[in-house]
């Protein structure tokens, strides 16, 4: 096994989705000799837009999609790169108060679904009323998870049913596994999405950079003044600096020679997985659709959270993403289960039978390059992991939206990540190893 380029003064960035694409191009700006490794065969890592079997141009995104109002260096980074962002649509309720919690914002008559059954009317309004006077008089402690509030609260079956799915959307963890923080103190409010499906940033950001695709990354090794990264074909290359900006469940899959200090790989082992995937499909009848669904539903069954993912389009087809996590992640399986769980809800909510006329799944946590749809530390302890997860070890940076503290799980995390990591490199100062040091200065 040869090395492949014997002059180690670039910079390597394994990863091309949004944080390693970001990491690179502020590199590339700066004047440095940056490549980048991508293990699949197409740019944008757990963003991921189909068109394949959509009728009329439409697209759907397997992976991220939203850009909320506080998304500012993805909203920026989408200018700098000409990327077009659609009109904004309230996942909470327009007329949510400032002294409501997002819980209480996301609470809406005919976006609730329980077993069966669109809750709207008064069988909503008893359990709006229930929720609110559960918040006020047993109010969510900061370090509790939901399912322990909820019981703690004494909430009837079929209040339970109605937080199901809102409990899960923010982070596609179950309830037992969920902060109350994502029910009480992190308000959604608007979205936007990318135009063109959200890979079609990752594309655009890789257009001017040297990425390698199908080159997964089998070992990371320092030693001499530079790191040495030995791809799965067992070619090598030479690094002056890397940054490692993959999934934080991948990084354990990775060798690292000297080993990762402990305490990062303690920090990782720790950290929960968000299992599952989403499902979308393309349904003929549009207009109906749209009504019901473009400003979400949640559920209580395998698909929890339910939205159009196209509501820029107002003619034609509308397309749904659907999202399935946690202990219902085996519905992902096969197209049918999948497929058929989301028909079920699109029909609920549509109130009518609907015709699907194109379709697709991805279920990241079967994804070797993924293995999860994402992690967002506990909030009492996220600033103590996420500094584990970003302090740079000797000459490997990290990037990655988990190691953002404020915007883990998001596209803005994985932006912000990525624009830190570059900013990391480009301030390290210059280090010689013993045989450059001999080479150009005492021999000179």
């Amino acid at each position: 096994m040869m090395l492949s380029n014997p002059d180690p003064a670039r910079v390597l960035v394994v990863g091309a989705g949004p944080a390693g694409l970001t990491a690179a191009r502020a590199l590339a700006a700066a004047g440095t000799d940056v490549a980048v490794l991508e293990a699949r065969d197409r740019v944008g890592g757990r963003t991921c837009t189909v068109r394949e079997g959509f009728t009329e141009g439409q697209y759907g995104d397997l992976g991220a999609e939203l850009v909320s109002a506080g998304h500012h260096a993805l909203i920026r980074l989408c200018a700098e790169v000409g990327i077009e962002l659609s009109d904004e649509v309230w996942i909470e309720r327009p007329d949510t108060r400032p002294d409501e919690t997002p819980l209480e914002g996301h609470l809406a008559d005919g976006r609730i679904i329980v077993g069966t059954e669109l809750l709207t009317g008064p069988r909503f309004a008893a359990v709006d009323d229930e929720i609110r006077v559960a918040l006020l008089a047993t109010p969510p402690a900061p370090h509790e998870v939901t399912e322990q509030w909820i019981r703690r609260a004494g909430l009837s079956a079929l209040a339970r049913g109605a937080m199901a799915g809102i409990a899960r959307m923010p982070v596609q963890y179950d309830p037992f596994q969920t902060d109350t923080h994502f029910l009480v103190g992190a308000h959604v409010g608007s979205v936007r999405r990318i135009l063109g499906g959200a890979q079609h940033l990752a594309d655009r950001l890789a257009r001017d950079l040297d990425v390698r695709l199908e080159a997964p990354v089998r070992s990371v090794r320092q030693a001499g003044g530079h790191v040495q990264v030995e791809l799965e074909s067992g070619e090598r290359l030479l690094a002056r600096q890397v940054v490692m900006a993959v999934p934080a469940f991948v990084l354990p899959t990775i060798g690292f020679d000297p080993p990762l200090p402990a305490t990062l790989t303690g920090a990782l082992t720790s950290l929960q997985r968000a299992v599952g995937g989403k499902v979308i499909a393309q349904y003929a009848e549009g207009d109906a659709v749209r009504a019901a669904l473009t400003h979400g539903v949640f559920t209580d069954g395998p698909v929890n959270t339910a939205w159009v993912g196209n509501p820029h389009v107002t003619d034609g087809p509308a397309v749904v993403s659907g999202f399935i996590c946690g202990t219902h992640r085996h519905v992902l399986e096969c197209d049918h289960t999948a497929l058929g769980a989301l028909d079920e809800v699109v029909r609920i909510a549509v109130g009518a039978p609907v015709t699907r006329i194109a379709s697709a799944r991805k279920n990241w946590t079967a994804d070797p390059f993924a293995l999860g749809m994402g992690a967002t530390a506990r909030r009492t302890a996220r600033r103590a992991l996420v500094a584990q997860f970003a302090t740079p070890d000797r000459r490997v940076h990290f990037a990655g939206d988990h190691t953002d503290a404020d915007m883990g799980g998001t596209l803005e995390g994985a932006v912000r990540s990525g624009a830190r990591a570059a900013d990391e490199v480009l301030r390290s100062p210059a280090r010689m190893s013993l045989a450059e040091i001999n080479e150009r200065l005492v021999r000179v």
